[in-house]
């Protein structure tokens, strides 16, 4: 008898199932609320500056607080984090709902808003990302994680899809009626997940939050293979994922397009990752996974370049969805080889220093804003590309498990 594949048996469990969805919607409600903010703040200001700022408030608690978030999900219950987090977005997304209903809504009203929404944002890693590798267990994590992965990116498909064509028929607030609705639903779904159904919920030993801390700083220093996967993070956010602020500029200021075709050109590169993170997850157990994660956000930056040289909508298009392919290599891996390396004791804090990582976006994406406020958006993403390719190839020096056969995975 063939045995179940991992994915069959994951998809049937239902706590895995639920916060599988809560994975979903927060994404499409995330991802929305980035293309949304950035077209009404390019209609509004004019400036590309202004438009890179929202995404860098978004960002800024990643660098800020992951840590932290990181520290007490080894502490504390990571379910009630995810319920108290949740029951935050849901709240600032009703309240832009009824500012822009009344046309109360000012730049730094949604500014703050994407500020405390970047603070939700800080739960997704250490968090719910620890509870579903709990949930799923080490010998499925690859495919878990690469099918959580495969739904982020379908996220940033629909998500963005989504917001220009409710931007375009309803404005603002109708799209953000949507997030309200998505994250209330999350939140429906995270009321069924027992305290307990993570391994960190009271397990974690009474020290104080700043030892674990430092602890996590200098574990990572004496790994040089969890200190690469960290770096090449650190590379993807802030020369990597940052031309994404561009794409409404690009858009509407040299393509001339509607705020729906905005969406959907910025949808294209969000459905490449979903197809390429699909594939993945289907045979995860069959690939190298540090030679995916290193050699695809190589081709990421390099086909972010080849975007920014593009003058026409359809090969922009063409070859967005390539980046998006790419990126699948990014994301359905970073999850899944620190979960895979890290010690159990350790894991809530190295995802917590991940974000962190992550959190360095908010460098990348005031220098693309810079750029382009400067060069325009289609030169400030060949600028930043350019940028990103050298540190990644210094990364890649040395780097001895990414020599190692296939199947030498972990320590």
């Amino acid at each position: 008898m063939t045995a179940a594949h991992p994915l069959g048996e994951l998809l049937r469990d239902p706590a895995f199932r639920r916060i599988w969805v809560i994975g979903g919607c927060s994404g499409v409600a995330r991802w929305l609320e980035m293309l949304v903010v950035g077209v009404f703040a390019f209609e509004l200001t004019g400036s590309p500056l202004l438009v890179a700022l929202l995404v860098i408030l978004r960002m800024m608690p990643l660098a800020v607080f992951g840590s932290v978030v990181g520290t007490y999900a080894d502490r504390l219950s990571p379910p009630l984090i995810l319920r108290a987090s949740l029951c935050v977005a849901t709240l600032v997304s009703a309240t832009l709902v009824l500012l822009f209903f009344f046309g109360l809504a000012q730049y730094w009203h949604v500014a703050l808003a994407t500020f405390v929404s970047g603070l939700v944002w800080t739960t997704d890693m250490p968090v719910r990302r620890r509870i579903l590798g709990d949930v799923a267990g080490k010998d499925r994590i690859a495919p878990a994680m690469s099918l959580d992965s495969a739904t982020n990116n379908a996220t940033r498909m629909l998500g963005p899809l989504l917001g220009g064509i409710l931007y375009q028929w309803l404005g603002t607030g109708g799209a953000f009626a949507l997030s309200a609705c998505l994250y209330g639903l999350s939140v429906l779904m995270i009321l069924r997940i027992p305290a307990t159904a993570s391994s960190a919920a009271g397990r974690g030993r009474p020290t104080k939050v700043l030892r674990d801390f430092v602890e996590a700083f200098s574990f990572v220093a004496r790994d040089r293979d969890i200190l690469r996967i960290l770096l090449v993070t650190v590379v993807f956010n802030v020369w990597g994922f940052p031309f994404v602020s561009m794409i409404p500029v690009i858009g509407s200021d040299e393509l001339g397009l509607s705020p729906g075709w905005i969406g959907g050109l910025a949808a294209l590169e969000g459905a490449g990752a979903f197809l390429g993170a699909l594939a993945i997850a289907v045979g995860a157990r069959n690939v190298h996974f540090r030679r995916v994660y290193y050699f695809g956000t190589l081709g990421y930056l390099g086909l972010i370049f080849a975007a920014g040289s593009m003058t026409h909508a359809l090969p922009i298009a063409a070859v967005l969805f390539c980046v998006g392919l790419a990126a699948a290599c990014f994301t359905t891996m970073q999850s899944t080889l620190i979960y895979s390396v890290a010690p159990p004791h350790m894991r809530g804090r190295l995802f917590g220093l991940m974000v962190i990582c992550i959190g360095t976006g908010l460098i990348g994406f005031f220098n693309i804003g810079l750029m382009g406020e400067w060069f325009g958006g289609s030169a400030a993403i060949r600028i930043v590309a350019a940028e990103g390719i050298i540190p990644l190839l210094l990364i890649g020096i040395g780097w001895r498990q990414l020599r190692r056969p296939a199947g030498i995975q972990f320590h």
